[in-house]
């Protein structure tokens, strides 16, 4: 009879044994895994930061190629809108040419405003252009982040401490201490 009891317990104590072996390979394995989707992310993540880095340049370079149209189509409205002045007052018998005249009077105020338009245009296009440049700016940044929380990530390291911290608590079951 203590023969079976013996047996069982022994039996017992290794089914312990095994259970706490998986356990830590268990633990070890889902640490290394949890560790390496992490590491994976953040590395996706760097490169997506990369890539919405170079968008925003070449965001910044259209706002500059847009811009220049737009200039040049504003140059060329003021230049229109300062022709049909000139030939309106002409032609309804005003000097334009003639200092302190109603016609130059007129003109001047039409340079003037187109002048400021092509101005404001400027500053508009200085401004777009510097909020690409500024998020390029902070895509990059947010890339080197990512790479270095990516190379925090030791998935290797991660596993074995996951699987030595289990098994230090399961020593008792793996390396039982006869208290006889």
């Amino acid at each position: 009879m203590a023969f079976i009891v013996s047996a069982v317990a022994g039996g017992t104590m290794l089914l312990g044994t095994a259970v706490s072996i998986a356990g830590v390979g268990l633990s070890a394995y889902g640490a290394y895994s949890s560790s390496q989707a992490n590491k994976e992310q953040a590395n996706a993540q760097e490169s997506q930061a990369k890539a919405n880095a170079e968008i925003a340049k070449r965001n910044a370079a259209d706002v500059l190629v847009r811009g220049d149209d737009a200039l040049f189509d504003q140059k060329m409205a003021t230049i229109a809108s300062l022709s049909q002045v000139r030939s309106g007052t002409a032609g309804a018998g005003f000097t334009v040419d003639v200092s302190g005249t109603t016609g130059q009077q007129l003109v001047k105020s039409m340079v003037a405003a187109g002048e400021l338009d092509i101005t404001r245009l400027k500053e508009n296009i200085d401004r777009e252009e510097q909020r690409a440049l500024d998020q390029g700016a902070n895509y990059t940044a947010q890339a080197k982040q990512f790479a270095i929380q990516a190379r925090g990530y030791n998935p290797l390291l991660s596993g074995f401490t996951a699987g030595v911290g289990s098994a230090s608590r399961s020593s008792d079951i793996l390396f039982p201490v006869n208290a006889e």
